[in-house]
């Protein structure tokens, strides 16, 4: 399946002199992870969630500071035939989760990794069955490290440690327990985007709760399809009903990249 068949041609844009905070309501209002810039007519970049988290909240920076100045440019783009797998490889490699889609050298379009990942688990005959007969638990894949924050930490506190540990999710812990998580989206849309102080609200207040998991024993498909009905790109991973992991959306199409990597490098 070539692009063609997936992207976004609903371009969500703003102004160069939008302010971050009217950047972050957008992504809000329209349930998004970014927004494309403009000027005179022409993308020169685009804003992400991660742009306003660890660029706007850890640097303290006012909501009414202009998003040209926060922005990544230029965009990276794919051409609209190319395939999934293929703007799945460009995503890894640039570490994104958004990429514009080009047609004749004009950006048309947008693709996210939430595209991706649904396409994924739809594709029956796709890669995610090949790896599904080699990867059958989730074992592999789970990151057993789990980065905690405290419920009463601030959402800067939470943001700073996002961007330390270069992660978009934190579980919150209320004493000995895991209470929920909390995430760039959290952040933006339910304190940036109120133009509220990340420094006086505490992420017990933005998290989301009840965690959602899946087990240990579950098939790598289940949980690209679990992400996909959810809409999120955090899952725990549980055994015997405890916590002991965590799953991220760049963790499962990783593991769908290296599988294609010797054939993605014999196009070159």
């Amino acid at each position: 399946m070539s692009l063609r068949d997936l992207i976004n041609r609903e371009i969500i844009k703003t102004d160069a002199n939008e302010s971050v905070g009217g950047v972050a309501r957008m992504m809000r209002h329209f349930k998004i992870g970014s927004v494309f810039v403009e000027e005179a007519g022409d993308y020169i970049g685009i804003v992400t969630e991660s742009d306003l988290v660890r660029k706007v909240v850890t640097q303290e920076l006012s909501v009414k500071t202009p998003v040209a100045k926060v922005m990544c440019a230029p965009i990276i783009q794919i051409d609209i035939e190319q395939s999934v797998i293929d703007a799945n490889h460009l995503m890894r490699f640039n570490e994104i989760r958004h990429l514009g889609i080009s047609e004749k050298g004009k950006l048309v379009g947008m693709l996210s990794v939430r595209d991706i990942v649904r396409f994924f688990s739809t594709d029956t005959g796709g890669p995610m069955k090949e790896i599904g007969e080699v990867f059958k638990p989730l074992e592999v894949l789970v990151r057993r490290n789990i980065l905690t924050i405290p419920a009463s930490a601030s959402s800067k506190e939470a943001a700073q440690k996002m961007e330390e540990k270069k992660v978009g999710s934190l579980f919150v812990m209320e004493g000995d327990h895991y209470s929920g998580i909390v995430t760039e989206s959290d952040i933006v849309h339910k304190v940036i985007g109120y133009d509220l102080s990340p420094s006086s609200i505490p992420v017990g207040v933005v998290m989301n709760t009840p965690i959602i998991d899946v087990d240990i024993t579950s098939s790598v498909q289940t949980a690209i399809e679990l992400m996909s009905q959810k809409r999120i790109r955090h899952l725990a991973v549980s055994e015997n009903r405890n916590i002991i992991g965590i799953l991220s959306i760049r963790d499962l199409i990783g593991l769908i990249s290296v599988r294609d990597l010797p054939r993605f490098f014999s196009k070159k």
